[in-house]
């Protein structure tokens, strides 16, 4: 299959090359230059990861973003949540309706990046897609080289619009085959463990965190930032009911707890390879995405959800309210909450619907204004 990787960071990385291994034509861009490093001269990636590992040789690696996405059938976006919009406003004029496009993970992007790409007046893709969580937890460990020691063994996707998840979900899957089909796009984005685990583990460490160099995950992750995270988690899954989504909901106690493990976004062990690999031990500052992703957009939608839900989410909020108090500004109520994203004055039915049928729903035009 032809592929377009978007985005030169950790994930980009790691699926460029794991995809490349598995066969597949891959492109690789980045707006950066630097990023690219000496993959620009020589597009070869070496991957060091469970499973497929070794040198993949990518088709290309490029700046330009039309090279990258001609011909491709599917375009994957490793990309932080923040960049959804500028990537929009870039692909829309190099779209065809044929291809797809998959944001991994996505915080209601699949919404967001759609939106974007007509407000810029480009092309709708066949479809939009998004997983709820990273397919590999990876870190670059050498200019031309990536680790990822953990790979999503249950990795839940949505499609926008749903409709076509029929058409899109067997394709993803010959690239993902742990992809677990989910009803829409709302439905998986409150899959996402980010919004639950990465804003208690920041705040509740932020004095190691001030210090310099440190293991979240490692060291971070105490009985009371436990609690904090279990705490989020029940308010979230407690909102995915309210919802009507299904089980299952991948609760965090799925990967602190080994018996429960094979039902979690990640499989057995994963917190010991994460752990045992240091790659996590890096200076987080509040311009990480762990606060500019999972707190100030995934909370925030997690947070309107809930509210659309009747579901009472005070350990959500509270968080909300701390990191708005650290970065100076309102969180609540922006980002991707719904009110935010112009789905606000509809009810949580007309939301399913509108999301089942997007850009041929009668809400779209109201909804791209």
């Amino acid at each position: 299959m032809k592929v377009a990787i978007l985005g030169a960071g950790n994930g980009g990385f790691a699926t460029a090359a794991d995809l490349a291994l598995a066969r597949h034509s891959v492109r690789l861009w980045s707006r950066s230059r630097e990023a690219l490093g000496p993959l620009a001269e020589r597009a070869a990636l070496t991957l060091e990861a469970d499973g497929r590992h070794g040198t993949a040789r990518l088709e290309r690696a490029t700046t330009d973003l039309g090279e990258a996405v001609e011909g491709a059938e599917i375009l994957i976006a490793p990309l932080p949540a923040t960049g959804h919009e500028d990537l929009a406003k870039r692909l829309a004029p190099c779209l065809t309706d044929r291809q797809i496009v998959l944001l991994t993970p996505g915080t209601l992007g699949s919404y967001a990046v759609a939106r974007g790409i007509v407000r810029a007046g480009g092309t709708l893709p066949l479809a939009v897609a998004e997983t709820g969580t990273l397919p590999y937890l990876a870190r670059k460990t050498a200019p031309a080289a990536v680790k990822a020691p953990v790979r999503a063994t249950n990795l839940p996707v949505g499609v926008f619009p749903a409709s076509r998840s029929a058409r899109v979900l067997p394709r993803l899957a010959e690239l993902f085959p742990a992809v677990r089909p989910c009803a829409d796009a709302l439905d998986v984005a409150l899959t996402n463990a980010g919004p639950v685990i990465h804003p208690p583990l920041v705040l509740l460490n932020t004095g190691a965190i001030d210090g310099g160099s440190f293991d979240i995950h490692a060291t971070g992750t105490t009985p009371s930032v436990r609690r904090l995270i279990d705490a989020v988690d029940a308010e979230r899954v407690a909102t995915r009911r309210g919802w009507g989504y299904a089980a299952p909901h991948y609760e965090l106690a799925t990967y602190y707890d080994e018996a429960r493990a094979a039902e979690g976004l990640y499989g057995a062990g994963a917190k010991t390879k994460l752990v045992a690999s240091g790659l996590w031990s890096e200076v987080v500052t509040f311009e990480h995405r762990y606060v500019t992703e999972d707190a100030a957009l995934g909370l925030a939608l997690l947070e309107s959800a809930a509210r659309a839900a009747g579901v009472v989410t005070p350990a959500i909020t509270g968080l909300l309210l701390v990191f708005g108090a650290l970065l100076g500004r309102e969180l609540s109520g922006r980002g991707r909450a719904l009110e935010h994203l112009g789905l606000g004055d509809l009810s949580r039915r007309e939301i399913r619907a509108f999301l089942q049928d997007g850009w041929t729903s009668a809400v779209w035009r109201k909804a791209i204004q």
